[in-house]
């Protein structure tokens, strides 16, 4: 069966994934769609508007074959390790055979010959970003700045619009899936995810202050309870973050003031947005480092069925496939550790949505099935 790939986070699932998936399957002639889905906390730090076994059941209604997770501890972190981890499960399938990704370029061509200019010159420009950041540029402008300095015809573009970014890191990522892209239209064609979340917003406002002030409370304490050497030591802080967050923690009264408070050209607020989920998550280097891959699966139709059956009966899968983590996560004591932070994420997440932790706990609630 020919396959397809995508990454996404579905938050909500809209017209705009629905487009990106009907092209590419088309285009590619594909009979299977995988998503590679985030869970209950995003890319940007920011808690998702529905839990994850929500959200993969709306995208597998919406034609989607088989929805697996991405682990937390990639889901919730940098361009560069969210695509590294989306990457990782695809393969680690070992038998799929494209990567479908929407971008505002839609120049495979442009974007593969950027992606190799930064993946060969990865070292060059690192130390030339820590450089120009110290001279008082952000982290965008300093990366900008310095692959124009090494490569003058560069398209600054490529590393300034989100989609073309997150192109970059996935084919930087890629071993065995070949690339596929479609030119993402604008907000006349489609409506984003961050406008369907601020009409949601709009329309039940109490709900999601209750759930921004839950969430604050968690973060606060975390904060409060942990010294600045182990903040320090959270994946998206260093430079002396950790002692910032203690040291505004009592001057903010909401996560937005935090961040407003601690937010510079050096630390964007992408970052800061990130650091406080992950400290909330304690997610340090160490954990990243060390991950462990696996397919957890979420939801699937009969064609994601088959598909699953057929990578079984071909032992092609170099990750463990993950349907019932009562019972087979003790089989698995190499993917325990990342694993605990899918269920430590949940556990929060319902906390702050003000859900059951018993009937919506990852050890009960079962992947969805459409038949």
């Amino acid at each position: 069966m020919k396959s397809l790939g995508i990454i996404a986070e579905f938050n909500p699932f809209h017209q705009g994934h629905q487009y990106l998936i009907e092209e590419a399957m088309k285009q590619t002639d594909s009979e299977v769609c995988v998503v590679v889905m985030s869970g209950n906390f995003m890319q940007r730090g920011s808690f998702a508007v529905s839990d994850k076994w929500i959200r993969a059941e709306a995208a597998v209604k919406k034609g989607v074959n088989l929805v697996v997770e991405l682990p937390t501890i990639f889901a919730c972190n940098s361009a560069e390790y969210f695509a590294k981890g989306g990457v990782e499960v695809l393969e680690g399938f070992g038998c799929i055979d494209y990567l479908a990704f929407g971008s505002e370029n839609g120049n495979l061509r442009k974007l593969q010959s950027a992606a190799d200019f930064l993946k060969e010159n990865d070292e060059v420009l690192h130390c030339q970003i820590q450089a120009l950041m110290k001279q008082g540029n952000s982290y965008p402008r300093a990366r900008q700045i310095a692959a124009e300095e090494l490569q003058p015809d560069f398209d600054a573009n490529l590393i300034s619009e989100p989609n073309n970014i997150l192109a970059l890191e996935y084919l930087k990522q890629l071993k065995t899936l070949k690339p596929f892209t479609v030119k993402r239209k604008g907000s006349g064609y489609h409506q984003s995810a961050s406008m369907i979340r601020k009409e949601l917003t709009a329309e039940n406002p109490q709900k999601f202050a209750v759930m921004n002030k839950t969430y604050w409370e968690l973060v606060a304490a975390k904060i409060l309870q942990t010294d600045s050497k182990r903040l320090e030591e959270i994946f998206s802080a260093g430079e002396g973050l950790g002692n910032k967050l203690k040291n505004e923690i009592r001057y903010a009264s909401t996560a937005e003031q935090l961040i407003e408070r601690i937010k510079s050209k050096a630390y964007t607020y992408s970052r800061i947005c990130r650091l406080l989920t992950q400290v909330l998550l304690d997610i340090d280097r160490t954990t990243v480092t060390n991950a462990a891959g696996y397919i957890r699966i979420l939801a699937f139709d009969n064609i994601g069925a088959k598909f699953i059956k057929e990578v079984k009966k071909r032992d092609c899968a170099a990750l463990p496939i993950i349907t019932n983590i009562n019972k087979e996560l003790p089989d698995y004591k190499e993917i325990q550790a990342t694993l605990e932070k899918d269920i430590l994420a949940s556990d929060l997440y319902h906390i702050i949505t003000k859900k059951d932790l018993y009937d919506y706990s990852d050890f009960v609630v079962k992947p969805y099935m459409k038949l």
